[in-house]
């Protein structure tokens, strides 16, 4: 048992007899402040993890923001002093909306028709100042430029980034971008610039317990058990939501890996007995058994051959409900999908649903938005493929709930959660359609009523803070370890990124152990000169090693390789 393991069992202890059982007021007193530290411990512990969540809220949101155009939203997500360093040099706030508005927007919001812009962020490597009130974040940004019948391109790199709390809310303070490779769509391969971008974190600073703060000083003259009883209960809502967060992303990100073997069984049980499915114009699947008709819609299970199938889940933003029953999550797809002698690049926008059932969060109404389809020889410059409508074989339900046209046409996917900066709905261009959103009382956890029910919510509460830091960490060290590689491939004079994404992190009940699921998501250059695509899987495991966590192994199965353009057919085996 670990000495905080042991000092919690003693408390737990003397805090009953304290107030069960003993006319001992100076030793009540004393319980009482030992009580009110370990509560001051979790409220910082849970401010901590809820910086981790809000920093990747905002990057994620900066991509999504930056993809459809919404420039006003996009510069709200810098601070009162923030800058962006971009090829025009460091910009204000100000500066910045002037700047996309303009120059990328043409002077409007939204993007012309014909016009993609994927500015998608990965890979998310976090540290917090000790004081909890900035942090540092390093990204992989993978941009996918021009429109149709005109000019197709590539670009990436790395953002090293700062952001600050002002005002009780994350923003961004500072987004530096170092352009890493770029090249046309049509080329054999892409151009680097063979400039290293700089680290803000040493290896073994990566796993540190992003909760492990030191027992605050006993309090002057500790609180009532009352006034603990209820600040213990808010404060157990908060761990909660966090741990639901988490929860979701896992969900979503597990049925991305179903889909990529076209497990059909596997991903229609991840869904609510009365779960609905609407995957772009092919219109409503619903109930299990009507899902899991969709999905041979798509195609009959499994993969055959040299088929590739892969759906990568990116930049997933959750939102749980107030009451804490309900949940819901966008994020990208990136489709690479190869069948029948064809292969196809795809992007799609989900604006999913999640019902907790008991203690498990299972899909209420899935939609997905397809964004492009474009032929992979050809690229988005020269292909744009309509999205497929209902199946005749396997009819839908019920028609889709809207009606519109993807690319070359711009259409906007309407956003389920709020500005994580202004707290305003999205800045949407004229005549866009938008969608009501269904509002809930906040869930509330009543006040334990006794000294024992106060010490069993003390400790749950505690257990799920180290639980949800333990995810956080994990994930660091995941991504933290795809850089490397990178840097290990420059060091020899190969392009590299080994992009580590769609992670699926389960952890362990005493939040001290780990199982990591990941993607490899990987682009660039083989030795020969020419650019390649590479997919795999990882399984690994992190641990608690002297007060750090650090992976125990991190074993990758590569699934296929491909050239640059042209299609992904080379599975390895």
């Amino acid at each position: 048992m670990s000495r905080l393991s042991a000092r919690r069992a003693l408390a737990a202890m003397t805090i009953v007899a304290a107030f069960v059982g003993t006319p001992d007021v100076r030793g009540a007193d004393d319980e009482l402040s030992m009580l009110q530290q370990r509560i001051d411990r979790i409220e910082v512990s849970i401010g901590r993890v809820e910086a981790f969540s809000a920093i990747k809220r905002l990057q994620h949101a900066y991509g999504h923001y930056s993809e459809l155009g919404l420039w006003h939203d996009f510069a709200d997500l810098f601070a009162d002093t923030g800058i962006g360093y971009y090829t025009q040099g460091a910009l204000d706030r100000e500066g910045i909306r002037s700047l996309f508005l303009k120059e990328v927007g043409g002077g409007r919001l939204g993007l012309a028709d014909g016009r993609i812009y994927p500015h998608i962020s990965m890979q998310p490597v976090i540290t917090l100042a000790p004081d909890g009130q900035s942090a540092k974040g390093r990204w992989h940004i993978m941009a996918m430029l021009g429109g149709y019948n005109a000019n197709a391109s590539w670009a990436g790199g790395v953002y090293e980034n700062q952001y600050v709390r002002e005002n009780g809310v994350w923003k961004m303070k500072e987004v530096r971008y170092h352009a890493q490779y770029s090249g046309r769509y049509e080329a054999p391969a892409w151009t680097s610039t063979r400039e290293p971008a700089p680290l803000h974190y040493n290896a073994t600073d990566v796993g540190r317990w992003i909760v492990d703060v030191p027992m605050p000083a006993p309090p002057g003259k500790p609180a009532t058990l009352a006034t603990l009883g209820k600040r213990l209960a808010d404060l157990a809502d908060r761990a909660q939501r966090l741990a639901d967060e988490i929860a979701v992303a896992n969900l979503q990100h597990t049925y991305g890996y179903h889909l990529d073997r076209r497990m059909w069984k596997d991903a229609a049980e991840l869904f609510a007995a009365d779960g609905t499915m609407e995957l772009g114009l092919q219109g409503v699947y619903a109930g299990k058994a009507s899902i899991r008709r969709g999905f041979d819609a798509l195609h009959s299970a499994g993969l055959v051959g040299a088929e590739v199938n892969d759906h990568v889940h990116l930049q997933t933003i959750v939102t749980v409900s107030p009451d804490g029953r309900t949940a819901r999550a966008r994020g990208t797809e990136l489709g690479m999908i190869s069948a029948a002698g064809r292969a196809s690049w795809s992007q799609s926008i989900y604006e999913n649903e999640f019902v907790k059932q008991g203690n498990t969060w299972r899909f209420k109404a899935m939609h997905v938005y397809p964004r492009f389809i474009v032929d992979a020889a050809q690229g988005w410059g020269k292909s744009a493929i309509p999205a497929p409508g209902p199946s005749r074989e396997f009819p839908p339900d019920r028609p889709p709930t809207e009606s519109y046209e993807i690319f070359p046409r711009f259409h906007i996917a309407p956003f389920h959660f709020d500005h994580p900066v202004t707290g305003r709905p999205p800045q949407y261009p004229p005549g866009t359609s938008t969608t009501a959103r269904a509002r809930s009382t906040a869930r509330a956890t009543p006040p334990p009523a006794s000294a024992r029910a106060l010490e069993q919510l003390l400790a749950s509460t505690e257990r799920a803070v180290e639980r949800s830091s333990a995810y956080h960490a994990s994930e660091n060290l995941a991504t933290a370890h795809g850089y490397t590689i990178d840097e290990s491939a420059r060091a020899a004079n190969t392009l590299t990124f080994h992009q580590v994404v769609q992670p699926v992190i389960a952890v362990s009940a005493d939040g001290r152990r780990s199982r990591i699921r990941a993607r490899l998501f990987q682009l660039g250059n083989s030795a020969g000169g020419g650019g390649s695509w590479a997919s795999g899987i990882y399984e690994g495991t992190a641990v608690v090693d002297n007060g750090a966590w650090k992976l125990s192994r991190m074993d990758l199965t590569r699934t296929w390789t491909a050239p640059s353009r042209g299609g992904w057919v080379r599975p390895v085996r």
